[in-house]
């Protein structure tokens, strides 16, 4: 039951990782009603987010379980680390050994989540701010971080195991310099889309770039 229940676990968090999430996500997405610009992001809050998952088995370390005791390992991807003093991240499940801290960390941007599935993970207790949720198969953390910490204060053999990590990053979006714009009131009551040169475009079918639409500023990414 309990291998059942974390399979299930994994496979909803997995649903949810293509999923750009954010505690302002009313104000961040423009109201659209076609489909197709479901990716888009308004400019003006000048804020997008990422998520970098690690697959154990997949995204590997270079330190076997046999070595994992007494040596340090890290796996990084997409500008995210994670790196543990004591640790094995070369197989299948990561091992964070007993008398370690393990640091998650990103280039750009702050974390404002993780997501760790796996188990023996109560053996990972807080080691800093923010939000921690810790269960036996399920940690997680929130808040707003460069880095964020954990510490396995048990023996070295007394290891805690995970299957997946997933960081969410708040990265700085991108900007441009209209100040201001003056967009036609009839056209304001047909969802208009106009390019930065002022062109009319169609707006079911966008490519990338930044366009206006009711007097404001948004991105299709």
């Amino acid at each position: 039951m309990t291998k059942h229940l974390r399979t299930m676990t994994v496979a909803m968090l997995l649903t949810a990782c293509s999923i750009v999430s954010n505690a302002t996500e009313a104000n961040t997405f423009n109201q659209v009603t076609n489909a197709s610009e479901q990716n888009v992001i308004n400019a003006d809050d000048n804020k997008t987010q990422k998520c970098v998952e690690f697959v154990a088995g997949t995204d590997n370390g270079s330190t076997g379980t046999l070595g994992g005791a007494s040596k340090a390992d890290e796996i990084s991807k997409d500008g995210v680390k994670v790196h543990c003093s004591r640790a094995s991240f070369k197989n299948n499940p990561y091992r964070f050994n007993g008398s370690s801290t393990t640091t998650i960390s990103t280039e750009k941007g702050n974390i404002v989540k993780i997501e760790i599935v796996g188990d023996g993970l109560k053996k990972l207790v807080k080691n800093g701010e923010g939000e921690y949720n810790i269960t036996n198969d399920l940690i997680v953390w929130t808040g707003s971080a460069k880095s964020v910490s954990f510490k396995n204060k048990k023996t070295l053999a007394e290891y805690a195991a995970a299957t997946n990590i997933r960081v969410y990053v708040e990265l700085p979006g991108t900007t441009t310099g209209i100040g201001s714009v003056n967009v036609d009131k009839h056209n304001n009551a047909n969802n208009a889309v106009y390019n930065l040169q002022g062109q009319r475009v169609d707006g079911k079918s966008l490519p990338k770039g930044i366009y206006i639409k009711n007097g404001k500023k948004f991105m299709v990414k």
